[in-house]
Order: structure tokens, then sequence, then C-alpha cells
């Protein structure tokens, strides 16, 4: 292998070139600092950014990019996490890509948009190595191929901690996307996806959860169901309201419940992992405590109004979409369980785990 092989690099000095054919062509470990920002930005470019479409035109090293539009109304969203808020102890920084662009793509699909593309925004410590940074690329592009997303472009800067920001677009057709607010009393709850896994990360600690095989399993690499969205779309008018599960089950019903001014009656915990299933020995209240904790599970909750359930459900089995029909929506304010109140509990970036309600 020699570094002229690798046409994509600009023509810089032979001090640069040096530099870099030490990295690729012998894996030396270097800091990106000792790289430069051309360099960086050339193994960023080169690693992540997607060529132009059909009847598109601008390209990388543009700052803007174009794009056709595919369906009536455009969905944007914008993500952002600091690197060591998604490094669990056994997720190496390919994860850490990754679950940054599930994360991004799963507020899309929960107003039911299709991903389309995203930009990316990178701040690095100068002495971030560059393995790590080759890493974290990684992780980016196998989650953009994955979910068939484009990566057009971006920003890199420094900072003291690494951070990525990741903005999205996307198209639907539906006329009225369902908002977190919509939920009328008697709608039923529906719940997509799988929990428990990182509830009982939230519980128990990092040090018990780690020892377990299917906890690592299930909460290194989060998904998102993108065809959950064809779902939404297709039965806009049916779906008085809709979330994606990101800061956890109880915090995403939360919020759904206060946002419409009505409460949420869950009389049976959605899918959990079998596992789960085994460690509560079938109990449902401890189902339902530990499926209500966690956060990065990306499914979405949605409110189905009673006459249109079935038209749901049709099309998330179709899909074989995991689901579940946990409850329906009361005039009560609040969130329940039977004929108590839950505590709800979230993540919060500046104060950590707490309570949240009353």
């Amino acid at each position: 292998m020699c570094v002229e092989e690798y046409n994509w690099l600009p023509t810089y000095s032979s001090k640069y070139r040096g530099c870099l054919y030490s990295v690729i062509a012998g894996r030396i470990s270097m800091r990106i600092g000792d790289l430069g920002e051309d360099v960086v930005v050339e193994l960023i470019a080169k690693t992540l950014i997607s060529k132009p479409g059909r009847g598109e035109y601008l390209f990388y090293p543009e700052d803007a990019r174009d794009i056709l539009p595919r369906a009536p109304r455009i969905l944007l969203s914008t993500d952002a996490y600091s690197a060591s808020s998604l490094k669990l102890p056994w997720r190496d920084y390919s994860d850490v890509g990754w679950s940054a662009i599930t994360g991004a793509i799963s507020d899309i699909v929960a107003k039911g948009g299709i991903p389309h593309a995203c930009m990316i925004a990178l701040g690095l410590p100068p002495t971030l190595d560059q393995s790590i940074l080759e890493d974290l690329l990684r992780g980016l592009r196998e989650a953009a191929d994955y979910y068939g997303v484009k990566i057009i472009g971006g920003d890199t800067n420094t900072a003291n901690e690494a951070w990525i920001a990741v903005s999205t677009i996307g198209f639907t057709s539906a006329r009225v996307p369902p908002s977190r607010g919509g939920l009328k009393p008697g709608d039923y709850i529906v719940v997509t996806g799988l929990y428990g896994a990182m509830g009982y990360l939230a519980r128990n600690g990092v040090e018990k959860a780690s020892s377990l095989e299917w906890i690592v399993k299930y909460t290194k690499r989060p998904i998102t169901r993108v065809d959950t969205a064809f779902v939404i779309e297709n039965n806009y008018k049916y779906i008085s309201a809709s979330m994606d599960v990101s800061d956890g089950l109880g915090y995403t019903l939360h919020t759904m419940s206060k946002l419409s001014d009505c409460g949420i009656l869950v009389e049976k915990p959605p899918l959990v992992y079998s596992e789960l299933y085994e460690y509560c020995k079938e109990d449902e209240e401890c189902l339902v405590e530990y499926s209500l904790q966690g956060g990065e599970e990306y499914g979405v909750v949605l409110g189905v109004k009673s006459e249109y359930l079935n038209l749901v459900q049709r099309d998330l089995e179709y899909f074989n979409i995991p689901y579940g029909v946990i409850g329906r929506s009361v005039s009560q304010p609040g969130l329940y369980y039977r004929d108590r109140e839950l505590k709800v509990y979230r993540y919060d970036q500046f104060k950590g785990w707490c309570r949240i309600g009353s």
C-alpha cells in the first residue's frame, strides 16, 4: 500500500503526506492535532460524504448541498450529544457514531417521515487519537448505510470534549404529521419496540448490567424501525399523537399526557425482552417498572383513535413491527398503572437521573 493510492488526498507538502502515510500504512497512533485541520477534514469527507444523486449538482467541498424533494412535506430535526453521554462501557466509538445517527433519525420516523439525508457537525479535541476518530466515522457511515440515508455535509470544530450534532431531513406524504400533544380521552396507546434492557441498566447500574450478555447485546447498537414511518404517514388521519422513545418510555408517556392535557392509563406492560420477563418472574408490575425507565429504545408511542385501531394494527403487522396496545388515554391528567399513579424518571442532561412530574 502506498499513499499515492489515496487519490482523494489533496496535494499537501511532503511533511503532511509522510505523516499521513505513517498513519494509514503503519496504523501508528497519532493525535488529530498533529495531523492538522485539512487532513482531518479530508478524512471525514472521504469516509462520510455521499455523492450527489441524479439531478443534484452541489458536492463537497461546497458548504451547501442541493437535494430534490421526495414528498410534499419536509421534516427537519437536530440532535446533539457529547460523545461521553453515548459511551457505555461496552460501546466502542463506532457504536457511539451509530447511536448518534439512530437517535437523530428516530425523531423523523416518529412524525411519519422517511429520513433522506443527514448533516453532521463534530467537535474534536486536538488530543483525540486518530484511531478513535476513524472508529467514530465508521459507525456514522455504517448507520447511514443501514438506514439508507445520505450524509451530505457538516462542519468540524475544536472542542474540549468530543461532541456530535446530527441534523436530519426527511419527507412525508402525511398532510398533518401527528404532534406530541394530540391525545383525546378514549384513544388507544400503542407502543412499538421492545423494552427493559436500558431500564435494567438505569435501575441497577452499569456495573451489574455489564455482566449480563443480553443487556450488552440489546444496548450496544440501538435500532429504530424506519418502516414505522410508512405506518404513520399512511394512517395520519387516525393517529392523534406520536412521539419517539429516546429518554425513556415513562418520560414519553408523561410528556404526551402533559401536552395533551389528559391522562394515560397503562393497563399492561409493553413488549419486553424475554430475559426481563424471566427476571421479573412474569410479574406485570415489575415489567412495567423496568420498561418505563431507560432511554435510547427508539420505539414510537402512538395515540390511535379507537375506531381505527384495527387499521393501524394491520399496517404494523404488515411490516412485522413489534408493538403492544398498553392502555388508553383518560380525562384525568397524569400517568397511571391500574389504580395508582406512576413515578416517572428521566436522565436530565444537567441534573442526571431525576424524578419528573408530581
